[in-house]
């Protein structure tokens, strides 16, 4: 798959979700945002990109903070732009813009940022040294760098259950792109591959008690798993969401199992 293929994927994958991406299911994107905004540290007058920013989660979070300054938010999806314009508009907030524009084409005219932050989205590039120097070149020499990742650990077993029943179904099985960064080591590597030695690493314990099969579903259809069952008919998805769901409801039991979304947040001074 070339690079332009797997962007379009990615980006009609978004697309679909988009309307359901802020579910109660998806807890830890807002958790998320409040402790990369807590580690960051914001001046209130600061300009903030906020790279693959969604629906906004961390570039509200952020302008709540910014009473004097901007947040920038770039995607490529379209339709989680306008979830975050939607959002934005609700809060009666003046102090963004969303913008869609492609990270490996960053387009500012020699604008710099005093502060860039990248919530779970540095992982779905392909060169993501590439990515992060391009986040990095439109940062003020002392400015901060944000990004956070999903540990190895995260949303097993049920990831796992999901890929094989995925598999049965005559598809490749794809790597999960955040195990690319998912250890303090892979983080490091990355920052150190862009001259950037000062990072601070964060690790946030989040999860929640998974008591019901809805529970995960509503994790796969609102999220990034949803762009690997857009590959499957009609028909298979029904076949599919019974077969898996009969999986899931076995694990979880009468007692319910603890749903480990943990995270990792890093801080960088450039």
């Amino acid at each position: 798959m070339s690079d332009q293929d797997r962007k379009t994927m990615i980006q009609q994958g978004f697309d679909t979700v988009a309307p359901g991406y802020d579910h109660p299911s998806l807890a830890f994107f807002p958790q998320t945002a409040k402790s990369m905004m807590e580690f960051l540290g914001l001046n209130f007058d600061d300009q903030l990109l906020d790279v693959c920013t969604g629906t906004g989660v961390v570039a509200l979070a952020a302008a709540d903070k910014l009473s004097k300054g901007k947040v920038t938010g770039i995607d490529l999806s379209n339709g989680m732009l306008e979830q975050a314009k939607r959002k934005a508009s609700e809060k009666n907030l003046s102090n963004t813009e969303f913008v869609q524009m492609d990270l490996d084409a960053l387009d500012f005219d020699g604008k710099t940022f005093d502060a860039a932050c990248s919530s779970f989205g540095l992982f779905f590039m392909e060169d993501m040294t590439q990515a992060l120097k391009n986040i990095s070149a439109v940062v003020k020499p002392g400015g901060k760098i944000a990004i956070s990742t999903f540990t190895g650990d995260a949303f097993l077993p049920m990831s796992d259950l999901f890929l094989q029943c995925y598999n049965s179904f005559g598809k490749d099985v794809p790597a999960l792109s955040w195990k690319r960064l998912s250890t303090n080591e892979l983080i490091m590597e990355q920052f150190e591959a862009v001259g950037i030695a000062n990072v601070k690493i964060h690790h946030v314990p989040l999860g929640y008690q998974m008591t019901d099969a809805s529970m995960w579903w509503d994790v796969v259809w609102n999220a990034g798993y949803r762009a690997l069952l857009n590959q499957l008919t009609d028909a298979q998805q029904a076949e599919f969401k019974e077969k898996h769901m009969a999986e899931i409801s076995q694990l979880i039991g009468d007692d319910g199992v603890w749903f480990n979304t943990e995270v990792l947040i890093a801080i960088a001074e450039k």
